[in-house]
């Protein structure tokens, strides 16, 4: 039974792109893919292919090698040079027979895989359903980085980004092309993007980590931005890039400002009252004290802070106390 059945919809069966230029080898993949439900678009060489890639939006790129007007490498850099096409897995096959340094030359020139003609049958389709799956998992994350209201990017550990999502480009009103390569300090300021830098480069962490700094939007207006970043770490367990995802809280910093500010008034006010005041939380603790209490009874706020009217009295007093209210 096939992976993909062809009940399925056009949408959700995935898209393969073939390119070979010999048309018995081409009618083959062609034959061995739809027979297990893939939608199958074919060219036979390179220039073509681009061409196709860009217009069918395909989950992976199969290409020979070898090609006349555009070879496989060059379709393969092509592909992963252009924002359309750059996530697009591309599986490389090749009737040529050099061993590990044409699998070294695929990858290099950014190809996913590499398979040697002439291939087995479940060794093709193994390799394509693990492509087209990663593929179809990193659109999905893809697309909801894309509509997220934050701000969510990578960086790597020198501060220069090499990625961004639609929210950042908002903020800072540039195309996320543009972006992508920028310093941190550009964006962010040169003493934030210092300090948040200094956080990731004092060693790997396993908590994420977090900043606040005011930045300036693409307006020149000051905004309060909360970031959340998480290292990312390479085979031998050091750090390889940051992800961080970014939160406006400049409506949510400001109403906190009003609130201490009104706080400090209301104490002032208190302060200067000639009455004794205080203020408990619903345990009965004390929570503020005002000046003349502190004249009154010699009390500081730190000596009677969380503690209850009868943590400020001996034992016997208490007891006395307790007693008279019961």
């Amino acid at each position: 039974m096939s992976q993909y059945p062809k009940m399925m919809s056009e949408q959700m069966r995935p898209t393969v792109v073939v390119i070979n230029d010999d048309p018995k080898v081409l009618e083959l993949l062609t034959e061995i893919l739809e027979k297990e439900g893939y939608r199958v678009f074919t060219a036979f060489n390179g220039n073509d292919a681009l061409e196709l890639a860009f217009s069918v939006e395909p989950d992976i790129v199969i290409s020979d090698v070898v090609m006349p007007l555009m070879d496989g490498l060059e379709l393969c850099r092509r592909l992963k040079e252009d924002p359309r096409t750059r996530y697009v897995p591309v599986l490389l096959a090749s009737a040529v027979r050099t061993g590990k340094r044409s699998s070294l030359n695929a990858l290099t020139a950014g190809a996913d895989d590499y398979l040697e003609m002439p291939f087995r049958r479940q060794e093709l389709l193994v390799k394509v359903a693990r492509l087209t799956e990663r593929h179809r998992i990193e659109r999905s994350y893809r697309e909801l980085v894309e509509e997220a209201a934050d701000i969510i990017y990578t960086r790597d550990m020198d501060g220069r980004i090499t990625s961004i999502n639609e929210a950042g480009a908002r903020f800072f009103e540039r195309p996320s092309s543009e972006l992508v390569g920028a310093k941190m300090s550009e964006l962010f300021g040169e003493e934030a993007a210092s300090q948040i830098i200094s956080q990731t480069s004092e060693g790997v962490s396993d908590k994420p980590l977090r900043w606040v700094h005011e930045v300036r939007n693409a307006q020149g207006d000051p905004r309060y931005l909360e970031g959340v970043m998480t290292l990312v770490v390479d085979a031998e367990g050091k750090p390889a890039s940051v992800r961080s995802v970014v939160r406006d809280i400049t409506d949510r910093k400001l109403a906190e400002d009003a609130l201490r500010e009104s706080e400090e008034r209301f104490k002032a006010f208190m302060d200067n009252s000639p009455a004794v005041a205080f203020i408990k939380d619903e345990e009965g603790r004390f929570t503020y004290i005002n000046r003349p209490y502190e004249r009154f009874f010699n009390l500081k706020l730190d000596d009677v802070l969380g503690k209850t009217t009868y943590d400020l009295w001996s034992a016997d007093v208490a007891d006395k106390l307790r007693t008279s209210r019961a």
